[in-house]
């Protein structure tokens, strides 16, 4: 009997020091996954863990980082934002337009920095602004977050399309390229202000008092009406901060393509962050900033572990697809043993 009491105690304490983190059984299980998968390809592939990959790597996985946070804290309150991509493709549409027409030829170095960074407070604008369009339409309207978002989507493609004609925009100075090709101290910048934006909503969502309204509307919208929350309010934040945090990852893209077009990564984008979100456990009131990072760290080693290991294999290209099912299917399956388990106990 005291042995049991013994591990009940010692199960508590240590359930109670990780919630100090917010560490729970699936951020557990993520990192757990995390540490095999790149022991499995550091074994087996001697290309995997060197400098030059992992550079790599830190440049490809922030846009779509980025992306997910603005998809995981719609999520969170019970919605979703089909127009995240779309946001980020008119943010660097209208921020690379107006480099390209504004900037004289003959400018220095300090007055491309001043256009470079008016540029950028564009594209955070333009995210503004479709936060705006999405929270007054699923807020004030009540409209359904996936038909409002859905109409968004296609109305800001086509305000991209419509603005650019079609084409590709390009032509920007050369030092815009610091923000998505280059690195600091060795790490990639993109990488740094991925970072550094999973720490900003980190903080929003788990230490604000905007945060626990998010949660609390995601877990029951008509406790968080009774308890004194503007739910119209908090949905409006929201898609807000999902807009902004999208116009970021447009940003980024700008700078590593050094070009703006309307259909970046419409056929995929959207999708990954939804993925995301599942595997990183994000649903109505739930949802944690650190699942999401790691979950887009697993999905990228997926992409390039099975990619350089399959090197001149043929067909090696659609095993990306392939392993990132078999993942989700295996995080089902383990979570749904593990509610069984906890629900015995």
């Amino acid at each position: 009997m005291n042995s049991i009491f013994r591990k009940t105690r010692l199960k508590e304490g240590i359930s109670s020091r990780l919630g100090k983190f917010h560490i729970g059984s699936q951020t557990l299980l993520l990192l757990g996954i995390f540490v095999i998968l790149v022991a499995f390809f550091g074994i087996f592939e001697e290309s995997f863990l060197t400098i030059r990959s992992i550079t790599s790597m830190g440049f490809q996985l922030p846009e779509i980082g980025v992306l997910s946070l603005a998809m995981m804290v719609t999520i969170l309150i019970g919605g979703i934002n089909l127009s995240v991509n779309a946001t980020a493709n008119l943010a660097a549409v209208m921020a690379g337009s107006f480099l390209v027409k504004f900037l004289p030829q003959a400018a220095d170095s300090n007055l491309i920095t001043l256009y470079i960074v008016g540029a950028i407070l564009i594209a955070i604008l333009v995210g503004l602004i479709t936060g705006v369009i999405n929270g007054f339409l699923v807020g004030y309207i009540g409209a359904p977050p996936i038909l409002a978002t859905l109409a968004t989507l296609t109305f800001f493609t086509g305000i991209s399309a419509g603005f650019t004609g079609g084409r590709t925009v390009t032509g920007f100075p050369d030092q815009f390229q610091l923000i998505g090709s280059k690195t600091l101290l060795g790490i990639p910048i993109p990488f740094l202000i991925f970072v550094a934006v999973t720490i900003i909503v980190y903080i929003v969502l788990d230490h604000t008092t905007f945060g626990f309204k998010a949660r609390m509307l995601g877990s029951n919208e008509t406790a968080s009406k009774f308890s004194g929350i503007d739910n119209k309010d908090v949905i409006m934040k929201v898609y807000i901060l999902s807009g902004i945090v999208a116009s970021i990852s447009g940003i980024l893209i700008m700078s590593r393509t050094m070009s703006a077009a309307y259909e970046y990564g419409t056929s995929t984008y959207v999708l990954l962050t939804i993925l995301v979100a599942v595997l990183a456990g994000v649903e109505s009131g739930f949802g944690n900033v650190i699942n999401v990072f790691i979950t887009v760290l697993i999905l990228q080693i997926l992409s390039t572990g099975p990619h350089m290991l399959l090197a001149g294999v043929r067909g090696s290209s659609f095993f990306k697809d392939f392993s990132w099912g078999i993942l989700l299917i295996m995080i089902f399956v383990i979570n749904y043993y593990a509610r069984g388990k906890k629900a015995r106990e």
